[in-house]
């Protein structure tokens, strides 16, 4: 099963994030996706009026192409957050950079968006989910209880309510992907999830560090797949 990034993603709307070089988890190793913000962020939440941070009344904030709202008792930690046009940050969410949040992307009451998060276009950071250093392709979900660590979720992915990316192994030793009739030695601790473009798992699923689920695939509720590379169209129950 391959590891080439044009296996899972289409539509790539960041030049030179990803390497096509390099294997899918490439972007996850560390400083790849923070060097990436650093050289192409523009940062704008320095026009969010707060008070030590706290929004304290809704506003909706002008940006080249267009506004975005916030509303009273978001949360913004600094500076380092860009937030597209048509994006809408609901009371209580918590925003950390460096983060780009893509256009109409919406964050919703009590998310926890912790920085090296990039969004595309139409993505939903929902109620009660946690997310660091992770990628959002266009239409990517995680809108209700869910944790997204150092992971990728393609265009359209859902993750059903409660589910769990978990990105360090209980034993903390670097993650080791077996593909292509190789092993190959990540050397990252952290990893969590590559979803390819369209994968839905269910209700309080569990991805184990490590899980590479290609294009389509379905995971069942309550299910907890095995590390691995998984061939697109995959059903795990």
């Amino acid at each position: 099963m391959s590891i080439s990034i044009h296996d899972y993603f289409e539509n790539i709307v960041w030049e030179g994030l990803f390497d096509d070089q390099e294997p899918v988890w490439a972007v996850l190793e560390k400083n790849v996706k923070e060097n990436w913000l650093e050289k192409n962020l523009t940062p704008n939440a320095s026009a969010i009026e707060t008070q030590d941070g706290l929004v304290t009344k809704y506003q909706k904030v002008r940006v080249p192409r267009g506004t975005f709202e916030i509303y009273p008792g978001a949360f913004i930690k600094d500076t380092q957050i860009e937030i597209s046009e048509g994006c809408i940050i609901e009371s209580g969410a918590f925003l950390a950079g460096p983060t780009l949040l893509g256009p109409q992307t919406i964050i919703r009451q009590g998310a926890y968006v912790r920085g090296g998060v990039i969004t595309a276009s139409d993505c939903v950071i929902g109620h009660a989910t946690e997310v660091k250093s992770s990628i959002f392709f266009t239409g990517a979900k995680a809108a209700h209880f869910a944790y997204v660590g150092d992971s990728v979720l393609g265009q359209h992915v859902n993750l059903g309510a409660g589910t769990k990316i978990s990105n360090l192994k209980i034993t903390e030793t670097p993650i080791v992907i077996l593909a292509e009739g190789k092993e190959f030695k990540t050397g990252l601790r952290k990893f969590g999830a590559i979803l390819g473009d369209g994968v839905q798992t269910g209700c309080n699923s569990v991805l184990n560090p490590g899980t590479i689920l290609g294009k389509g695939s379905m995971v069942y509720p309550a299910s907890a797949p095995k590390a691995g590379v998984y061939k697109a169209k995959s059903i795990i129950r």
